[in-house]
């Protein structure tokens, strides 16, 4: 059976997905499914995540271009836009009163979701007991 959600993939999920991790397994069926978006500032981080793995010998190069490549092609990299750029300034604006430590690319992906009526599917702790979060790690 598919799920018919609209997802938005953070860093997070990504990793765990792509790491073939019990949190990864979680989220696989969203990845996986349509409707799939990754904010362009995960994109950013997961190539920094990336790049700390081949410099410390756990990934290749070429799995580091291979993997970041299937990122984009399996789902929408949703780019930022100078609206959803005041929109996630809104969304850190309220967080940072709310949850010690939000930082603004977790505003960013947050503001995509809202804004593009979608979950975000994530493990980040920040983002925990959040409206509109598929939450992958313990409850």
């Amino acid at each position: 059976m598919s799920i018919t959600h609209r997802s938005v993939i953070d860093t997070f999920a990504w990793v765990e997905y792509l790491t073939g991790s019990e949190a990864g397994a979680k989220a696989k069926e969203r990845i996986e499914s349509p409707g799939v978006m990754t904010p362009s500032i995960a994109l950013t981080e997961l190539t920094k995540w990336f790049l700390r793995e081949v410099e410390a010998g756990r990934r290749s190069e070429s799995e580091m271009q291979e993997q970041l490549s299937f990122v984009g092609t399996s789902s929408e990299v949703v780019p930022l836009d100078e609206g959803l750029a005041r929109r996630a300034g809104e969304v850190d604006f309220l967080m940072k009163k709310r949850i010690r430590g939000w930082p603004i690319a977790d505003s960013i992906i947050y503001a995509t979701a809202r804004h593009r009526s979608a979950e975000v599917v994530t493990g980040d702790p920040h983002f925990k007991g959040l409206d509109g979060v598929f939450f992958l790690g313990p409850d």
